[in-house]
């Protein structure tokens, strides 16, 4: 399948993209077929309407998702029983191809050099200066990918799918629990929150733990040893955030080994004002960002 597509409106131009995402970018941004053009390896701009046939045949749907890396699928905490208000998240498959495309770009820069340090030995020379990809380029080029990357599952929902993976409920319906506030003094707030979590059975449950202002998040937490009640409403008792927070977000593992996993993904996804640290870094994010961290390491060795 072509690798290489790229889309162009004559001035703005998207790519490299293979022909399953050439084809969802398309559709996602609405593009007019008249005024879009599309080039392949062959190097020539031909009309987008024209080549959706043969897009069409080379398009590829990926299909499954890697295999889970998680711990298994059996729980040890109790099944929440009732459901309160949940979020929808907004995905944003447009921009997420335009990251992954971005990615494409920089990768195919650091092959390039390789390629060519490779060429230079089968020419019985020394590989110029310029091919070598010192350390701090290397850290920094990393540095942008992850960043990219992160992009790309935020808009993509890729974090949102890990987090379904490790909590309560089928595909449509995870142990998550959105408590809007409706109190602005904060001890009113706690007590509106102490009253919601013993509505939905969740003052003693173990979990996660969100606070939002509007669609944004304050901070995002944890608790295994602690009681989400007693972490909640004890442990941040004096947090400056209350004063902003309008809402609270609940998000139950199945099992509670995957608590600290499922707090650095909410991190990841949602990226929190006031947090401080990162969160354990044993999600399957990390095991990806490991893997191109791997590979780009293999692919600069001089």
């Amino acid at each position: 399948m072509e690798m290489s597509l790229y889309l162009s409106d004559g001035k703005d131009v998207v790519g490299p993209l293979d022909a399953y995402e050439a084809l969802k970018y398309a559709k996602g941004q609405k593009l007019s077929l008249e005024n879009w053009q599309i080039c392949d390896s062959s190097h020539l701009w031909k009309p987008l309407s024209g080549e959706l046939p043969n897009l069409a045949l080379q398009a590829l749907d990926p299909g499954t998702t890697r295999p889970k890396t998680e711990s298994p699928a059996g729980g040890d905490q109790t099944k929440p029983r009732r459901k309160y208000e949940s979020l929808v998240d907004p995905i944003d498959e447009p921009a997420a191809l335009e990251r992954l495309a971005k990615i494409r770009l920089m990768l195919d820069s650091v092959w390039e050099k390789q390629r060519e340090r490779i060429i230079a030995v089968v020419k019985n020379r020394d590989a110029a200066d310029s091919l070598k990809v010192a350390g701090k380029d290397l850290q920094a080029v990393q540095e942008q990918i992850n960043n990219l990357t992160l992009e790309y599952w935020r808009k993509a929902g890729t974090l949102l799918e890990w987090v379904r993976d490790l909590t309560w409920g089928d595909p449509d319906e995870v142990g998550d629990y959105y408590m809007k506030l409706t109190s602005t003094e904060t001890d009113k707030k706690m007590e509106e929150v102490r009253t919601k979590l013993e509505e939905n059975e969740l003052n003693e449950q173990v979990g996660c733990y969100c606070f939002m202002n509007g669609r944004n998040y304050e901070y995002i937490g944890e608790t295994t040893e602690q009681t989400l009640a007693v972490r909640i409403l004890t442990g941040h008792k004096n947090k400056d955030w209350w004063d902003r927070t309008d809402a609270m977000r609940i998000i139950i593992p199945k099992n509670s080994k995957n608590t600290k996993r499922l707090e650095r993904l909410l991190i990841l996804a949602y990226d929190p004002k006031s947090n401080t640290a990162e969160g354990r870094k044993t999600s399957a994010a990390d095991e990806v960002l490991e893997t191109i961290s791997d590979e780009l390491n293999e692919l600069t060795k001089t």
